[in-house]
């Protein structure tokens, strides 16, 4: 048998950011930008940013802001908010951790919520007649 976990930060009854946003925002912080924590977790760009944004508005207050410039220095910042959250975060999940044991997901079970999952196809068949909608006409 094996205790799992799951850390995750709500406002109003409404889930702001868990355990899959720690990784990012860790990912931020290490990286300094938002594609290179979402390649290390094997998240898509686009559901890392849809996740923060649905939780910069959950929360009502930014947790990244952009960092301009040209080549490496370009990139991703946490603001204020974001490093208290993180640290927050980071805080219950090590005294879990340290009660329990490791339990919260892997990062493995956090990466497979970010993938592409292939598109559905009934019975092997296309989804329309000729295969692809966009050639129906």
């Amino acid at each position: 048998m094996v205790i799992k976990t799951k850390v995750w930060m709500e406002r109003d009854g409404r889930f702001v950011i868990g355990d899959g946003g720690l990784k990012l925002l860790l990912g931020v912080l290490q990286h300094g930008s938002l594609l290179g924590a979402a390649k290390e977790m094997g998240w898509s760009y686009r559901h890392a940013w849809g996740y923060l944004k649905q939780a910069e508005v959950a929360l009502g207050a930014p947790l990244t802001t952009p960092r301009p410039g040209k080549g490496a220095s370009r990139g991703m910042a946490l603001t204020e908010t974001g490093r208290l959250v993180l640290e927050q975060l980071v805080s219950v999940r090590n005294q879990i951790d340290d009660a329990v044991g490791p339990s919260g997901p892997t990062s493995k079970d956090i990466a497979a919520r970010g993938r592409r999952r292939p598109p559905r196809v009934a019975d092997g068949q296309p989804r329309t007649p000729r295969g692809d909608w966009r050639t129906r006409r």
